[in-house]
């Protein structure tokens, strides 16, 4: 089974158990993902020299360090135990998308080539809005030089590219087309 499906699984399984404290679950794998990427940890709980009882007492040892729930905190040591702990990043990932949908909530990235003005973000969030049919929207915005001008929306997935790059290449297609 492909690493994304088993992050499925898994992430679909803490969610049902976590209805009461979705955002904060969320945040918690969030925060255990970046702590499994730290170079050494990564390097000891990947290392086939490492047996799975000291996986587990090391995903314990995170647990109680990062102070995680009794349910993240028994997904990680599974998790370890199963020698499957370079999914924690899909299921943060899946499980954050599972928390959206069920708060109604969508995330957006707004690539510009300038910075924008408040104004201006706040259209762009009205057109997410009406985009996704969401009320609540989480946007990260990022300034593109390479961009020229325009703006970039990926929203779930979908990208809506309004930038004059993409622009200019279509024109400059459609001319090679002898349409324009």
């Amino acid at each position: 089974m492909s690493g994304r499906r088993l992050a499925k699984r898994y992430a679909r399984a803490l969610f049902s158990l976590t209805q009461e404290a979705l955002a904060a679950t969320a945040d918690l794998l969030g925060r255990v993902a970046g702590v499994l990427e730290e170079p050494h940890l990564r390097l000891v709980l990947r290392s086939p020299a490492v047996d799975a009882s000291a996986r587990v007492r090391i995903a314990r040892q995170v647990s109680t360090a990062l102070g995680l729930s009794t349910a993240v905190g028994n997904l990680l040591c599974l998790l370890a135990e199963r020698d499957r702990l370079d999914l924690v990043a899909d299921i943060a990932a899946v499980y954050e998308e599972l928390v959206d949908a069920a708060l109604g909530r969508a995330r957006a990235l707004v690539r510009s080539a300038a910075p924008l003005s408040a104004a201006e973000k706040n259209e762009l969030l009205d057109l997410v809005r009406r985009l996704t049919g969401r009320r609540e929207v989480l946007a990260t915005t990022e300034v593109d030089p390479e961009l020229l001008g325009g703006v970039v929306l990926h929203i779930d997935g979908t990208v809506y590219d309004g930038s004059l790059k993409a622009q200019l290449l279509r024109l400059s297609k459609q001319m090679a087309e002898g349409r324009a």
